[in-house]
């Protein structure tokens, strides 16, 4: 009989077990299409160009429109040409790339905003139900013929408390200096 009551104990206090991951179909989708556009806009020239001297405030001075014109304006003027401050055949691929990429980076962003919803979503769905679940599997665990169920609501409980992403644990209160630590062997200064 005590084995069998030592048997029960370990069941208690072990968590249960980790399934082994598993490969999804999300996550083979989800590598394709990393793989697709890295692939892709690694055919961008200067793409992967050493951008790190660049500012982090980089803000662009005028309009996309306002370099047209004034590739326009030198083109036409032997006078501006003469000058030699501006590379028309750069300032146009500049133009073709903006036009060109701002697509691509809208359906990307598009695209972004998209998949984080829906992911928002159905995890909030799965969460609701899990809640439920936790809920009564509280009730059920409250009978002693049902250990086992106890283990994952202790398991459960625990995960709830645990401070959410981006919050922090609640600093215990310390005592201010100067006064006894209530908690110290003695109850008093030394």
């Amino acid at each position: 009989m005590k084995k069998r009551i030592s048997r029960q104990r370990k069941a208690v206090a072990d968590p249960a077990p980790v399934p082994d991951p598993v490969i999804t179909p999300y996550e083979k989708i989800a590598e394709q299409l990393g793989a697709a556009i890295q692939n892709t806009v690694e055919q961008i020239p200067g793409y992967n160009d050493d951008l790190s001297d660049v500012p982090k405030n980089l803000r662009r001075r005028v309009t996309a429109k306002f370099i047209g014109m004034t590739v326009a304006a030198v083109e036409s003027s032997s006078e501006l040409q003469g000058v030699n401050q501006l590379d028309t055949t750069e300032c146009r691929d500049t133009l073709q790339f903006s036009q060109g990429i701002q697509s691509l980076t809208d359906l990307l962003f598009g695209t972004a905003r998209r998949l984080d919803l829906m992911r928002r979503v159905k995890e909030g769905r799965a969460g609701k139900s899990a809640l439920a679940i936790y809920n009564i599997a509280q009730r059920v665990a409250l009978n002693p013929n049902n250990t086992h169920v106890k283990v994952h609501v202790e398991n459960l409980k625990a995960e709830l408390a645990r401070p959410k992403r981006g919050q922090t644990a609640k600093p215990t209160a310390q005592p201010e200096p100067g006064t006894p630590d209530p908690t110290a062997k003695g109850g008093g200064t030394t």
